[in-house]
């Protein structure tokens, strides 16, 4: 399936429409940042979240934005302002709140410089978190100036995030003490001189699987509809081209070994490769496909793709659009919901739309869309926001 825009796209036959209820709320929560936001429906009813960027501190117990420059200056501090953290979402719809969970010292480095998060799910009461970028900045393999999203690993925590293995944050740290300029924002060392540095080297190497989002099944995975868990991924952080769909047993999700992704044959016929390199792209969605999310409605049987494309590459200056697409599987074929060429307002630039299925109604086919917003402007922008929205069947 390949598609230069999203309104190339046959609509769909089986979900007739999207409309907003009610207008955007943003965070309320002053001082707090972050973005991308994965998100799970975890097995103690709690939504757990994760945020890129989190530079803020608790400051006598109030959030307190603090800009990267004045980070460098703080050792104690700067390891713990991301990077990648751990939160929960708290409240409900637009009365919500952020509570930090872990600030995940060592997953640190601004933007595609370090580490940032991309999926999450909770399975079997424990939670899995993908993490990307893992060796530093590279080149994007689309658009030169948008923003690479490679490199991925996949965390397990037991004990509700509190802590997470296995431990790759010491020896990133050390990687980055040694290879990164703080002030700069720059990597002083070529990627190839990163990848396989002390023997190590992501799950996922390179940009194919390297920002997956796991595909939700409801409160700890219980809708699964069989005993594997999906996930998908993009090629790039924004306006990327190629998804794939990968899949693993609910047991074996840190063996790689068990891992297999869909290959789709030009007759439409479905087979599983066991090697990320063997595999092809389920679609082709040329410049408009950014970190994605997928959640299953169970109530109409279909699996809802979000994703979106910021009108000049990894620039909030010119704002963002919206698509939704859906399919009968995780892996397509893909029918167009909703397109918004123009998303929201181009100052608030949203993108990384992300659907928390416990503020869904299977009923009435309404919910709460969470995104991330532009990083350039002052309060409330750069922080989660929430929208409501309601689907309609034919």
């Amino acid at each position: 399936m390949n598609y230069n825009h999203p309104l190339e796209i046959p609509k769909s036959d089986t979900i007739a429409g999207f409309a907003w209820t009610s207008e955007r709320s943003p965070c309320p929560i002053a001082g707090m940042h972050g973005d991308t936001h994965p998100m799970t429906w975890a097995a103690d009813d709690r939504i757990y979240m994760s945020a890129g960027d989190p530079n803020w501190i608790i400051e006598n117990g109030t959030p307190r934005h603090m800009p990267w420059t004045e980070a460098f200056d703080k050792p104690d501090t700067y390891p713990h302002m991301g990077g990648v953290d751990v939160e929960e979402l708290t409240g409900y719809g637009a009365q919500f709140g952020v509570r930090q969970v872990n600030s995940m010292p060592g997953l640190m480095g601004p933007g595609g410089n370090g580490p940032k998060p991309s999926g999450m799910i909770s399975v079997k009461g424990s939670l899995y978190l993908a993490v990307q970028n893992l060796l530093g900045k590279k080149p994007s393999p689309h658009r030169e100036k948008s923003q690479h999203g490679s490199d991925a690993t996949i965390l397990r925590s037991d004990d509700d995030g509190e802590t997470w293995y296995p431990d790759i944050q010491t020896g990133l740290a050390e990687m980055e003490a040694q290879f990164y300029d703080r002030r700069a924002w720059k990597w002083l060392n070529p990627p190839e001189e990163r990848t396989g540095w002390k023997g190590w080297q992501p799950m996922f190497p390179g940009p194919w699987f390297g920002g997956l989002s796991f595909v939700q099944f409801g409160k700890d995975n219980a809708g699964a509809v069989d005993g594997y868990v999906y996930a998908i991924s993009g090629d790039q952080w924004d306006n990327g081209s190629e998804l794939r769909v990968g899949r693993v047993p609910q047991d074996r999700i840190l063996d790689l070994s068990a891992w297999n992704w869909a290959s789709v044959s030009p007759d439409g016929s479905l087979h599983w490769v066991n090697r990320l390199e063997e595999t092809q792209p389920v679609l082709n969605l040329n410049g408009h496909l950014s970190l994605p999310e997928m959640v299953y409605l169970p109530g109409v049987n279909r699996y809802l793709l979000l994703t979106w494309a910021l009108h000049k590459d990894f620039d909030v200056a010119e704002g963002s659009e919206l698509t939704i697409l859906e399919a009968e599987q995780p892996w397509g074929p893909f029918k167009l919901v909703y397109y918004e060429e123009n998303w929201d307002q181009k100052e608030v630039c949203p993108y990384c739309p992300r659907v928390p299925l416990k503020w869904f109604d299977p009923l009435t086919l309404s919910g709460w869309i969470l995104h991330s917003g532009n990083w350039h402007s002052p309060e409330p922008y750069y922080k989660p926001h929430v929208r409501p929205f309601r689907l309609e069947i034919r």
